[in-house]
C-alpha cells in the first residue's frame, strides 16, 4: 500500500531526523560519562607546567588556643624570564678553539638574543662538559638554559669569585672539555 503521492518523502524525513537525534543524544551522554570520570579519576595534582608554582604556603596554629591561625607565603611569585630577557654570557672554559663562539650562535638560534658581551676565554679554568652557572634569583631560568645548551648540562651555583666579564650578566654558560 501506498501514500497519495507515490513518494514515501515523510518516512525518509522522519527516520533521517531520528538518527540525528540518537546521534546528538550519544555524543551528550560521551561528555556527560568523560566530565564524570574525570572527576572521579583526576586528584587535581597535576595541571599544566605554567600552573604550577613553586610557593609554599604554611599555616600553623598552637593546640589548645583559639587564636586565629597564621599563614605564610614562601617561593617566586614572578615568572620566569624569557629566553630574550636573560643576559647570557658565553666561556670556553677547556673546549675546543670556537667553541664559545660556536654555543652563543646556537643560543641565539633558540632566543637567548641578549648576549651583551661576546664569546670569551675564562683563562685558567680546565672544565669538563658544560655548566650553565646563572645569579641567585635566576634558578629557573638556568634549568631552562641548560636545556637550551644539551643534554649532560650542569647547573652549579654561581661562582665565587665570578667569572670574567659576568659583571652585566645574568648567566654564564662555559663550553669545556666534552665528557
Amino acid at each position: 500500500m501506498s501514500r497519495p503521492g507515490g513518494f514515501q518523502n515523510d518516512d525518509v524525513v522522519r527516520g533521517a531526523g531520528m538518527q540525528a537525534a540518537k546521534g546528538a543524544g550519544l555524543v551528550a551522554l560521551a561528555i556527560i560519562i568523560g566530565i564524570v570520570l574525570l572527576q572521579i579519576v583526576d586528584d587535581g595534582s597535576s595541571g599544566p607546567v605554567s600552573a604550577k608554582s613553586d610557593r609554599t604556603t604554611t599555616t600553623t596554629q598552637k593546640r589548645g588556643t583559639s587564636t586565629a591561625p597564621t599563614t605564610a607565603t614562601t617561593g617566586s611569585s614572578t615568572p620566569a624570564k624569557a629566553p630574550d630577557q636573560v643576559r647570557v654570557l658565553v666561556l670556553n672554559a677547556g673546549a675546543q678553539p670556537g667553541a664559545a663562539a660556536d654555543m652563543a650562535t646556537a643560543l641565539q638560534q633558540k632566543g637567548y638574543t641578549n648576549q651583551p658581551e661576546q664569546p670569551n676565554d675564562w683563562a685558567g679554568v680546565d672544565g669538563k662538559g658544560t655548566s650553565v652557572f646563572c645569579k641567585p634569583d635566576f634558578e629557573r631560568e638556568a634549568v631552562s638554559l641548560a636545556m637550551a645548551v644539551g643534554p649532560n648540562t650542569k647547573t652549579p651555583a654561581f661562582p665565587d669569585p665570578a667569572p670574567p666579564f659576568s659583571d652585566n650578566v645574568d648567566c654564564v654558560v662555559a663550553v669545556g672539555d666534552p665528557v
